[in-house]
């Protein structure tokens, strides 16, 4: 049923609670395990939009050195994973390589914030579910920021 699955992290802890679900699924059907990060970029025509000063090849080795510390947990356990970093708006980043990798579920983490919050901040997990082409499995965590609100 779930061949290729595909797990989004954002090097954040919030993110990495969907790292449990995404292990138990690739288990449970063998899966092929991928996944991606995307380090966000705003319209790269407005002069105004903060990525002017930006390293972007730090917060690119940052991702890399995350992501692979992440692998190498996962081999621990046994469980084989193919890294993807993008850079570039993350929810159609995401939904791209989805279709690159044949995924038949994308598993994601979200603040599962009211809808004022997805109003104000946007919201990943609402772009990736209105536009997948798979089943989406959003894991609803709270950080202690959220808890504070």
């Amino acid at each position: 049923m779930y061949k290729q699955l595909l797990l989004t992290l954002d090097t954040s802890e919030v993110a990495e609670q969907a790292i449990d679900h995404a292990i138990a699924i690739v288990k449970a059907f063998d899966a092929q395990f991928h996944i991606i990060s995307v380090v966000p970029v705003h319209d790269l025509d407005d002069e105004d939009d903060g990525t002017a000063g930006r390293d972007w090849d730090g917060e690119i080795s940052n991702t890399e050195d995350y992501l692979q510390s992440v692998q190498t947990a996962l081999a621990a356990q046994s469980i084989d994973a193919e890294l993807e970093i993008r850079r570039g708006d993350v929810a159609e980043e995401i939904l791209i390589f989805a279709g690159k990798c044949d995924a038949d579920m994308i598993i994601m983490a979200t603040h599962g914030r009211a809808k004022l919050g997805r109003w104000v901040y946007g919201s990943v997990a609402d772009a990736v579910l209105r536009g997948a082409d798979c089943p989406v499995l959003v894991v609803r965590v709270e950080d202690e920021a959220d808890e504070q609100d």
